[in-house]
């Protein structure tokens, strides 16, 4: 943002939301989040000087918070955004209308949320069409440590650390996954598969086969070196209408690591068939095995696919591009 000479300030604040099951998410995450809400309003529309023409803000707490702050203050400003709106369907209807009225009121509130499909643009802008809210698509993007030329030493603690680096495919996640599909598919190569997954939704019920190692804990820097130090990224989705998958692909591209993911309106944004990925029918277990086996063999194609998609995160998904693609949207009429 100082490259681009937008005049910002930054309240950092950590808020750890890792629950294996709902519940406690909601006992204890959204709490947390609130209190982290209330002392950023705080901060913000209070203690700073000038006060912000734009927020930007990251959950759904967050604007009602500000919302509050900003009526009690009797300030028009300043426009609140709510940043990677999702909005996922339940499977009970009393749910969905229940969650779809909370929204709308969420939505009276906010002035702007940017979501990282068109298609969901599109989506919500007939879900919520009466509310205030200007939904806009930007790609998702971020940023992550890359180390271009580890140290000697480096190499040889990773190597303690990860014997079998090199040796296995990764797939990660938890929203609107196919594990069930990928288990399938995976269960009769002879390769192995680290699955990184912290949700016993996503898990329930599933028979695990030998060469599939589910790591329920795994985050930060340990995640990162699983990623490192894998062969490709596979990664089986489950929906296709909303975004899923984005943040473990980008990851993958940003380490020159080609991906298998299910081909989907919303991927279909990010990466392209042959180029920089391969694509795969949903729920077509064959089609995910071949995919599977084909990078298994094809050193090149392997290496060409990676470099690729390192070039695409570079020039579209890394946190340049990103902010940039971000303060483009927040300043459109």
């Amino acid at each position: 943002m100082a490259a681009l000479g937008v005049p910002h300030r930054l309240f950092p604040g950590e808020v750890i939301l890792r629950y294996h099951a709902r519940i406690w998410l909601l006992l204890l995450g959204w709490p947390k989040v609130t209190k982290f809400a209330i002392s950023s309003a705080i901060r913000s529309l209070i203690l700073s000087k000038p006060y912000p023409d734009t927020v930007v803000v990251g959950s759904h707490i967050e604007v009602i918070i500000f919302g509050i702050f900003r009526a009690l203050l009797f300030r028009k400003r300043p426009n609140i955004v709510l940043l990677g709106f999702i909005f996922t369907h339940r499977p009970q209807p009393l749910a969905n209308w229940l969650r779809g009225l909370y929204f709308r009121f969420v939505f009276s509130i906010a002035d702007q949320a940017i979501c990282h499909s068109s298609l969901e643009v599109e989506r919500y802008k007939e879900i919520f069409k009466s509310s205030r809210t200007r939904f806009e698509y930007i790609p998702y993007g971020l940023h992550i440590s890359v180390d271009a030329d580890p140290s000697e030493e480096q190499r040889t603690l990773e190597k303690k650390n990860f014997p079998d680096a090199g040796d296995y495919i990764l797939s990660a996640g938890r929203s609107g996954r196919d594990y069930a599909t990928l288990f399938k598919a995976v269960a009769p190569l002879p390769i192995a598969l680290h699955v990184v997954c912290d949700s016993e939704f996503a898990l329930s019920g599933l028979e695990v086969p030998a060469n599939i190692l589910l790591l329920r804990n795994c985050y930060d820097k340990a995640y990162v070196q699983e990623l490192k130090n894998a062969l490709f990224v596979v990664i089986p989705l489950q929906v296709n209408d909303i975004s899923a998958g984005q943040m473990v692909l980008i990851q993958a591209m940003a380490f020159s690591k080609p991906a298998i993911i299910t081909r989907t309106p919303t991927v279909e944004e990010y990466v392209t068939e042959g180029v920089d990925s391969l694509l795969v029918k949903r729920g077509d277990i064959v089609e995910l095995r071949e995919a599977i086996q084909r990078l298994l063999s094809d050193q090149g194609l392997k290496e060409k696919l990676g470099a690729h998609a390192n070039a695409t995160y570079k020039s579209k998904f890394c946190m340049k591009a990103y902010v940039t693609n971000l303060i483009g949207a927040l300043q459109k009429p």
